[in-house]
């Protein structure tokens, strides 16, 4: 019992500290590997990314209601947004990317500073731990700190005030 009680006190240990890792891990933009361009599997996240101006991070599922109202609400604001790099990441493939630009996100088709990723593992969730979908992270690109996160927001009025 006594050798029992010594290993659930490591497990909780181990996790606590992978908690306040993680935690620590959202103030900077990490490095990305595996996370690519939606329609080219070449072309990788971590060499898009801006050196200045604003970066915004969307991890979504396109199937999500709230992720749908987010591109919709995006959608609808585009004109008025201030000047910033939006990412949107999923785990999903291209079709279902196509369809969510279709039917929830049309005037963000071509946009040049909107564009749409695929994780075809679990990097993203590894580096940042998402809440809720859609989860929105936003970092000054100079310095790669994170400005805010949203967990679950799909209203981009809140969210517009970060991004200024």
């Amino acid at each position: 019992m006594k050798h029992f009680m010594t290993i659930a006190r490591l497990m909780l240990l181990f996790l606590c500290i992978q908690s306040i890792a993680a935690a620590q891990a959202l103030k900077q933009l990490p490095s990305f590997v595996k996370i690519h361009d939606i329609a080219n599997n070449g072309k990788l996240l971590q060499q898009a990314i801006p050196t200045k101006g604003k970066v915004m991070l969307i991890f979504y599922d396109p199937g999500c209601g709230h992720c749908q109202k987010l591109g919709a609400s995006l959608s609808k604001a585009y004109a008025t947004l201030p000047p910033v790099q939006i990412y949107f990441v999923t785990m999903n493939d291209k079709e279902y990317v196509d369809s969510y630009l279709n039917m929830y996100a049309p005037a963000l088709k071509g946009k040049k500073n909107v564009s749409f990723w695929k994780d075809p593992g679990v990097e993203f969730i590894e580096r940042f731990m998402p809440k809720e979908y859609p989860a929105t992270y936003i970092f000054d690109a100079g310095s790669k700190t994170l400005i805010k996160d949203f967990q679950g927001e799909s209203d981009v009025q809140k969210i517009v005030p970060s991004l200024r």
